[in-house]
């Protein structure tokens, strides 16, 4: 009985660290005037050399209209950006107000912060194939659906809606 459950316990732990989503990735650092690692909006709007995260965020009024329509609560989004970045400075800010607005669940956001290379500071990153800012990959079920690279083809609302509508 007691081997069972040590087998049950090891599985269900090693399960976990698998999950691409989960928070066991290492911290973020600070090395100024950029951070690195995994971020979160916490961060990104308080910090005071970030002012252009909520002056992009307060400025941005999303047409998600028909984004209100999708279902969003099987997908998950991974967005590797840089803070120096000034693609990632235009877009993550807008990226952040429509998910706000569509009530969507962070803690199915992961964001990450690389550096000038494209690199993770903690973390080797080299399978996602990040070879620009910000690199937003969208999944349901654990399967990337696509991504948003640099910046939209269209909108961000519009790029979204295709992503996640699969038109």
């Amino acid at each position: 009985m007691n081997n069972l459950l040590l087998l049950i316990t090891t599985i269900s732990l090693f399960g976990c660290s698998m999950n691409p989503f989960s928070r066991n990735d290492h911290d973020y650092i600070y090395k100024k005037p950029y951070h690195y690692g995994v971020l979160n909006k916490n961060i990104l709007m308080s910090h005071d050399g970030y002012s252009w995260f909520s002056k992009q965020y307060d400025q941005y009024q999303p047409i998600d209209d028909k984004l209100r329509k999708l279902n969003f609560s099987d997908i998950n989004i991974r967005i590797f950006m840089g803070t120096w970045c000034h693609d990632s400075k235009r877009e993550i800010p807008r990226l952040i107000k429509i998910l706000d607005n569509l009530k969507y669940n962070h803690s199915k956001l992961v964001i990450i912060g690389l550096t000038k290379d494209k690199k993770g500071y903690f973390k080797d990153y080299t399978t996602f194939n990040i070879l620009n800012t910000p690199t937003i990959i969208f999944y349901r079920n654990d399967h990337e659906i696509g991504r948003i690279i640099e910046k939209p083809k269209d909108s961000l609302e519009s790029d979204i809606f295709s992503i996640i509508s699969g038109e």
